[in-house]
């Protein structure tokens, strides 16, 4: 199995992949290939290909230790985090400061990582919640309605608890830990300033959608009882 990998053949991972007519369960239809990039569902189970999903999660993994060299840890190769945030600063003028000090204002703040780490997780799970069901990796899931919607609402539920975490520990930083000086003019400042502006559109945008989703619901069932 490494000869290929070792003499860059490695196309042959994929040769000979299960086929359409494959049951699965069984070793009728099925080939022995490894990692794929088929694309679709796999027409008995309705899932994603498992030889797909292989090659997907590899192929991150090499990206991701590849990426982990742009950045400097305990060795002197790579960028240091706290020079990237200081670059950051949009070519316009339009966003002040841009992200210079953010850097150490993360590293001065629990309440700001904990936020930040609580935020990144929610969204993952959310976004697992929905890929889920758009893309089923597990075999017959698409078509097990119960189980779809109990892993949606599992997860989402989850999502809903830790976003509200990091906005708790995100507003404690702010009360707490901010330190207007070291971030004069960048985008925490910008965002502060602009907190009326920012919160007063996010409601209306929000009233308009609930509105218009109760609108919708109305108008369909009153097209349904007239007929």
């Amino acid at each position: 199995w490494l000869t290929p990998f070792f003499t860059g053949n490695w196309a042959a991972y994929a040769q000979n992949p299960d086929s359409a007519a494959h049951i699965f369960g069984t070793s009728e239809g099925s080939g022995d290939a490894i990692l794929t990039f088929l694309g679709g569902f796999h027409p008995q189970t309705q899932s994603l290909w498992l030889t797909d999903m292989a090659h997907h999660h590899l192929a991150i993994a090499v990206i991701f230790i590849v990426a982990g060299h742009m950045y400097r840890t305990n060795f002197g190769i790579g960028h240091r985090m706290k020079a990237i945030l200081d670059a950051h600063v949009a070519p316009s003028n339009r966003l002040g400061a841009g992200h210079k000090g953010l850097f150490d204002t993360v590293n001065n703040s629990l309440h700001f990582q904990l936020g930040l780490a609580l935020a990144s997780v929610g969204t993952i799970t959310s976004l697992v919640a929905q890929h889920m069901y758009a893309l089923p990796p597990y075999a017959f899931l698409a078509v097990d309605f119960t189980t779809q919607a109990s892993l949606y609402t599992h997860h989402q539920y989850i999502a809903g608890f830790i976003m509200c975490g990091a906005f708790a520990h995100g507003a404690i930083f702010f009360i707490r830990d901010y330190d207007p000086e070291l971030n004069k003019g960048n985008v925490l400042a910008r965002m502060l300033e602009h907190k009326e502006a920012i919160i007063s559109h996010l409601s209306w945008v929000s009233l308009f959608l609930g509105f218009h989703t109760l609108g919708l619901y109305v108008h369909n069932d009153v097209m349904q009882a007239w007929g």
